[in-house]
């Protein structure tokens, strides 16, 4: 009887401190292992993720720019054209600089700019930007040209998916992260034209007489947290009578536009914060007709 009774004390002894302590060592030693390995996998993963969510809205954003271009009404000469609005990394407020640098103008595309300014019809244009944010001067321009405001609801266009239905109350603490700068932007404008001589021909120009309508083509979720910045490019004219090299004779063709997606705010977009880039041909097709 006396040996069981040692025999159990024997069993229900407890761990030594000594023997606790190397456990805990042993223990703190393959945790520090697991994650030495773990960690460069881990941010390699999220990298990997960011990356592939920011190449989604690039290639979202450039579907996007293609099917505007793609039902474009561009026959001529001054159908289409890329304007410079600022200084890249400019945090402008409003389209104001854009609808300046449009109006009137007369004068042969620039080759690249961070505005493209495209007839969708033989009444109305269309501007695509990422550089300014629908102010709240744009928003009022639309509002009081509405026609179809009945009862204080207003449905008839696009600027009001962005602010309440009072233009009072509105102000620029009280902005939609919709419109900032960094998201891509369709402004729409009804047009006027202009003559142009170009060598002895008369040439329609297109520019914008007054603001119809703003409108953001994607909510803020489907940024990811990211902004944009789009850039065009390479704008190039194709002839449409055969022999000819004057400017009369040619209608825009494409431009290239690079999509850039950052890990910041429009502000603060920098090299550093770049997290995918890629370049898209837009092509106008001619008379409305996809090419």
């Amino acid at each position: 009887m006396l040996d069981l009774f040692k025999k159990k004390k024997h069993r229900d002894k407890g761990s030594t401190l000594v023997e606790l302590v190397v456990s805990m060592a042993l223990t703190a030693i393959l945790a520090t292992a697991v994650v030495t390995v773990m960690h460069p996998a881990v941010t390699i993963f999220l990298k990997v993720q960011k990356h592939s969510r920011a190449q989604m809205v690039a290639d979202t954003i450039a579907d996007t720019l293609r099917a505007e271009c793609a039902s474009s009404y561009v026959k001529g000469y001054g159908d289409a054209r890329v304007v410079n609005v600022g200084a890249e990394g400019d945090y402008l407020k409003g389209d104001d600089s854009v609808f300046k640098e449009l109006n009137g103008l007369t004068a042969e595309s620039a080759p690249g700019g961070n505005v493209l300014f495209i007839r969708k019809n033989e009444g109305y244009a269309e501007a695509l930007y990422c550089n300014a944010w629908i102010s709240q001067k744009d928003y009022e321009d639309v509002f009081k040209a509405d026609q179809e405001q009945k009862n204080g609801n207003v449905t008839s266009k696009a600027v009001y998916r962005f602010f309440p239905n009072t233009a009072e109350t509105l102000d620029e603490d009280k902005m939609s992260v919709d419109t900032r700068p960094g998201y891509l932007h369709s402004a729409y404008y009804e047009t006027a034209s202009s003559k142009l001589d170009i060598d002895g021909k008369n040439v329609t120009v297109v520019y914008p007489s007054k603001p119809y309508d703003y409108t953001n083509p994607f909510a803020s979720n489907t940024y990811s947290g990211f902004t944009v910045d789009v850039t065009y490019s390479n704008f190039t004219y194709e002839k449409i009578v055969e022999g000819s090299e004057s400017l009369a004779d040619k209608r825009p063709a494409y431009v290239v536009a690079e999509i850039k997606v950052y890990d910041s705010g429009y502000a603060d977009q920098s090299i550093n914060t770049l997290i995918y880039s890629r370049k898209a041909v837009l092509c106008f097709a001619q008379d409305n007709v996809k090419e």
